[in-house]
């Protein structure tokens, strides 16, 4: 059986999302308490219960974004109720901070159950691959080689050349807009299509530094600007760069 919280401002209209999902069994909590207390900044254990939270359209973009934050280290598949699906661009963003998926207001029992279905495989999925994961090193301790090597052999050559690239835009601006990546990358430059796998190779990279080890906010998007490195991760980069300076060409 699968558990839900439903995150709102008013129970009550939830109710037809509601009866869908208890239509394929599924336990549901709606709760605007648990909002409020997630908004208090408390992570209630209760949580684990979970595998699914939906927000509610009543819900703000901003109360959205600091939701996805107290969330982001829970195994938890996330969707969003909305009035107007978001566009590519939107999509792209909300996706990078924790949203799996969105649900229409008037969406039919069949849609949903088979959203649902196809979101269970992927749940599945990433609850197989284990969940351990530690944090940046201090300054002070050394940096493995031999995990940096692994970190970079993982990369596919597109990943490679997306990392890269935030890496040498560090120093200079720090942030990378989408649009100079996708021109580094494809020839016909910021394409909707380009800008969706973008995102995609973004998120694989994210994934890859968490299951080599690396907690914590590695790269941040900043909205309508583009990509940069966290500082806490550029530091432990620095940490290894001289060892890896031969492998970085090659694993080109």
């Amino acid at each position: 059986m699968q558990h839900v919280l439903i995150l709102t401002k008013n129970s009550l209209a939830e109710e037809t999302i509601i009866s869908k999902l208890q239509r394929m069994n599924c336990e549901i909590l709606c709760s605007t308490d648990m909002l409020y207390r997630l908004q208090q900044g408390s992570v209630s254990p209760f949580l684990s219960y979970f595998q699914w939270v939906i927000l509610s359209e009543s819900l703000c973009h901003s109360e959205v974004e600091q939701i996805l934050g107290l969330l982001k280290n829970h195994q938890l598949m996330i969707l969003r109720m909305v009035e107007n699906y978001p566009n590519e661009e939107e999509q792209a963003y909300w996706q990078e901070q924790g949203i799996s998926e969105w649900l229409g207001k008037d969406i039919s029992y069949e849609t949903l159950r088979e959203k649902v279905n196809e979101l269970n495989k992927q749940l599945e999925s990433k609850a197989s691959v284990g969940n351990q994961i530690l944090s940046f090193p201090h300054q002070s301790e050394l940096v493995e080689q031999n995990d940096l090597k692994l970190l970079l052999k993982s990369f596919s050559k597109t990943e490679l050349k997306v990392f890269e690239h935030l890496i040498e835009a560090y120093p200079r601006s720090g942030v990378l807009s989408r649009k100079e990546l996708c021109e580094h990358l494809w020839r016909d430059g910021d394409t909707p299509s380009n800008m969706s796998q973008l995102s995609c190779l973004i998120n694989k990279l994210k994934r890859k530094f968490e299951l080599h080890g690396i907690s914590g906010e590695t790269i941040t998007t900043l909205w309508g600007r583009g990509y940069k490195l966290s500082s806490g991760f550029y530091d432990y980069w620095l940490l290894g760069s001289q060892q890896l300076e031969n492998l970085r060409y090659a694993t080109i």
